[in-house]
């Protein structure tokens, strides 16, 4: 049985990913707790009815749905496994591995921390609790970021050289999908740029059709602001987009296709089209009503201003 190269980790993670699905919703509070290195408990406290996902633990139907692998899996390689109802709003999975099956079941703390952090970070309604007692002095965190990808934006821009006076913030829905669109530029022009893009739960490391979708849309309202301004001697290039560019992006929405080597590049048409729409939108309001700071940033495409060798 298959749970992917992270172990326990992964497994607990999916099993709040799974929940968020099936609860259609991520105001959730989840409960980690590492009792020993065979010992682990999963509580859940919500709401929402939680049916569909017990359903994904049932081992009585013969048919397989791919979707439900995981819940179904970790119930046969367990060497125990209950579901508590502790009340009407918390439930608790409690289960250790049979070794004979997964041999090393001990828990890296802190790359459970840091796994909790992302999906906190991505499921914005969602608090999670981690609990270690195996230690000498017991070690919890709590992770809750209601601000969604926009706290990793906001230490970008406070970790970035000089203050970024070109800077968006889209938070909006479309249809089906939802977006945090985080963008910003360096005052200085040559640092190499700052991406971190997530489709749903993946961090998709190689980019893809939210990435290329933001970089359209900010070329089209460049080019449009420029033509509305009669300027004849801008060239917008979009090589020169990445110097100083601090992007930091999401979306959420249905099942998204994934490319590349390693499944981290998203392939969403749909998705390319709507950020270009909501960027596109947004900066040249920007553009328009903060005509100082346009005139400074678009001073990079002014062929007037270009020098041999800097460019």
């Amino acid at each position: 049985m298959y749970f992917g190269n992270e172990g326990v980790i992964g497994i607990l993670n999916g099993l709040m990913i799974d929940c968020v699905k099936s609860c259609q919703s991520d105001k959730v509070t989840f409960e980690i707790t590492v009792a020993d290195d065979n010992n682990f408990v999963l509580g859940i406290i919500t709401q929402h009815d939680l049916k569909f996902f017990w359903q994904k633990f049932s081992l009585d139907t013969e048919e397989f749905d791919f979707n439900d692998y995981l819940p179904k899996g970790l119930k046969i390689v367990s060497a125990s496994f209950e579901i508590k109802f502790v009340d009407n709003s918390k439930s608790e999975i409690c289960f250790s591995f049979d070794k004979n099956i997964i041999v090393n079941t001990a828990v890296d703390y802190l790359k459970l921390l840091e796994k909790t952090l992302q999906f906190a970070l991505l499921n914005r309604n969602s608090e999670v609790v981690t609990t270690d007692k195996r230690q000498k002095y017991l070690m919890q965190n709590y992770c809750h970021f209601p601000q969604g990808v926009f706290y990793l934006f906001d230490r970008a821009l406070a970790e970035s050289l000089g203050k970024p006076e070109f800077k968006l913030m889209i938070d909006l829905a479309i249809g089906n999908n939802t977006y945090q669109i985080g963008l910003a530029y360096r005052t200085d022009w040559f640092p190499k740029p700052n991406v971190i893009s997530f489709a749903n739960d993946v961090n998709t490391v190689c980019g893809g059709s939210l990435v290329e979708g933001v970089l359209d849309g900010l070329i089209s309202a460049c080019r449009s602001y420029v033509k509305d301004n009669g300027s004849t001697n801008f060239k917008i290039s979009r090589k020169k987009f990445a110097n100083g560019l601090i992007l930091v992006c999401a979306v959420r929405g249905p099942d998204f296709k994934y490319g590349g080597n390693w499944k981290q590049t998203l392939e969403d048409v749909l998705v390319k089209e709507e950020a270009k729409r909501l960027v596109s939108k947004s900066a040249l309001d920007f553009f328009r009503n903060q005509k100082e700071k346009a005139a400074k940033f678009l001073s990079r495409f002014d062929t007037t201003q270009w020098s041999s060798g800097i460019y």
